[in-house]
């Protein structure tokens, strides 16, 4: 008989804290930059997102991967998004996280995947802000107000001086309500723009975190020394952004390659990966250097890596082994 460990969202929201997941990220993009990671691109499967048939307006995406060293942990997380949720009471990204062990392939846990993808996203960013903002970066600027837009701003906090947020959305209620709620957990002022154009002005960091397929960010917007990250499935910059960047980043090429910011300049000839300057695990391990001036225009393309996911889940799952309090089911 095999036990297989049932962990809730509960308890996986009470079980580490953004600044300890942002270490662990920042130590998976290591192993990355190492060559120890085993890591599929996402497979896709596509239930009406832009097609006819079926008309679902959702997709999902399988994420296997293998983490090596002193991790040596193997999963898959099955998540999902679908546009129409959000009328129904239900979020628009789920998912389901599923750990085997690499010697024997034996099922160890079933957990929730949500809350982990949610928070690896924010994560990501912050380990890019921690090696390709300047400094001295005070202000943000987030283009969509959902909850990976808090799990950014949390992230970005943790990492760098953050002063001054500013937000936007297309339903102004929820972004004064981001605002609201973000300015008293992080004690920081947050104030909801009324254009894209106001956000981007005048921030060190850029992000946009939206469902958006079209340009939210224009270039001649940008300051000196700004460093933009893009973090939805779809294109959100003016093209010229990726492609005159001085640097352009990204968190996995291959998987940048067919979903993302870039895939419609790639599909097009327009962008290669001789316009890549690094893969974000080269500049963790100093393969390649992060920020060099304070002048620099950093592009970076985060669209969320499966080992990440894995890494943070296999972390809860030794935790909570740990403390004894959890629940197992048979699975044979």
């Amino acid at each position: 008989m095999t036990d297989v460990m049932l962990i809730s969202q509960n308890q996986v929201k009470n079980a580490l804290s953004m600044e300890r997941i942002i270490d662990i990220v920042e130590q998976i993009f290591s192993v990355h930059g190492n060559d120890q990671v085993l890591m599929p691109s996402k497979i896709t499967l596509d239930l009406g997102e832009g097609n006819e048939w079926p008309p679902y307006g959702g997709s999902f995406n399988a994420m296997p991967a293998y983490i090596g060293k002193e991790m040596d942990i193997s999963g898959i997380k099955w998540v999902c998004g679908f546009e129409g949720n959000r009328a129904k009471g239900l979020p628009y990204i789920s998912g389901t996280i599923l750990l085997n062990d690499p010697r024997t392939g034996e099922l160890l846990a079933l957990m929730d995947g949500s809350y982990i993808t949610d928070y690896r996203t924010g994560a990501a960013t912050g380990v890019a802000v921690k090696y390709l903002a300047k400094k001295d970066a005070s202000v943000v600027g987030i283009i969509g107000a959902g909850i990976q837009a808090r799990t950014n701003l949390v992230a970005i906090a943790a990492v760098a001086p953050i002063q001054k947020a500013k937000i936007i959305d297309i339903n102004k209620e929820v972004a004064s309500a981001f605002a609201e709620e973000m300015s008293k957990e992080l004690n920081i002022e947050v104030v909801v723009a009324d254009t894209n154009q106001e956000v981007v002005e005048e921030s060190d960091i850029i992000v946009t975190v939206t469902t958006a397929n079209t340009p939210l960010v224009m270039k001649e917007w940008l300051q000196e020394g700004s460093l933009v990250i893009s973090v939805g499935s779809f294109q959100e910059l003016d093209e010229t952004i990726p492609l005159t960047a001085d640097k352009l980043v990204v968190d996995h090429w291959e998987q940048n390659t067919h979903r993302g910011e870039l895939t419609k300049l790639i599909e097009a000839g327009h962008l290669t990966e001789k316009n890549l300057y690094a893969e974000l695990p080269e500049i963790v391990t100093n393969r390649k250097k992060g920020r060099e001036n304070e002048k620099e225009i950093i592009c970076a393309c985060l669209i969320g890596i499966g080992s990440t996911d894995i890494g943070i889940a296999n972390e809860i799952y030794k935790d909570i082994k740990k403390s004894g309090e959890f629940q197992v089911f048979p699975i044979r």
